[in-house]
């Protein structure tokens, strides 16, 4: 009879899930990186056009949602997941940046001094987030695949190697320009 060593298993399993947070987690941060003005502008907006946040100043109102989305990629996954506790339920599967967003206009926006109200139910603001996230996601992944598509051409370049690294880099660089430092 042959044994299975199941802590070896375990371990191959474990390393495997870790590899996929640490991809996604590169992927979400080179994302915000890159598209981190465009995520803020857009959401300023939708706050102020939806008429989700009355402001008598929307400058301050854009000013804390750049301190919102700055926070969200900065913060450690203990603070995280505290902070977004309240709304944890909200959905089966949210989107956690938005899902952080929608946390940080209940508690922060509103309770700034520069905002009158915020209007709409839980579920209706992370909805309005989510949108403008989901939106400026899937240019994002449009121009990543094009990009991607180009270097696969490219024969003189393995995948995975530091070459193919920074070729990517360089190419997502000059087709939507330098990454913003957060």
């Amino acid at each position: 009879m042959k044994r299975f060593d199941s802590e070896k298993e375990l371990d191959k399993v474990l390393k495997g899930i870790e590899r996929k947070e640490k991809q996604a987690a590169f992927q979400r941060d080179r994302f915000f990186k890159f598209k981190l003005p465009e995520i803020h502008k857009n959401l300023s907006q939708a706050l102020l056009m939806e008429k989700v946040v009355e402001t008598d100043n929307p400058a301050a109102l854009s000013d804390l949602a750049l301190q919102g989305l700055k926070k969200a990629l900065r913060v450690n996954e203990f603070d995280f997941k505290y902070f977004v506790a309240p709304l944890r339920n909200l959905l089966p599967k949210p989107n956690p940046i938005a899902l952080y967003m929608t946390q940080y206009i209940l508690e922060v926006i509103l309770n700034d001094p520069s905002v009158v109200d915020v209007y709409g139910t839980d579920t209706e603001i992370y909805g309005l987030v989510n949108d403008v996230i989901s939106k400026v996601n899937k240019k994002f992944e449009r121009a990543e695949e094009e990009i991607v598509q180009q270097l696969s051409r490219n024969k003189t370049i393995a995948h995975g190697s530091r070459e193919y690294d920074i070729a990517l880099d360089q190419a997502f660089r000059k087709k939507m320009g330098d990454p913003q430092k957060t």
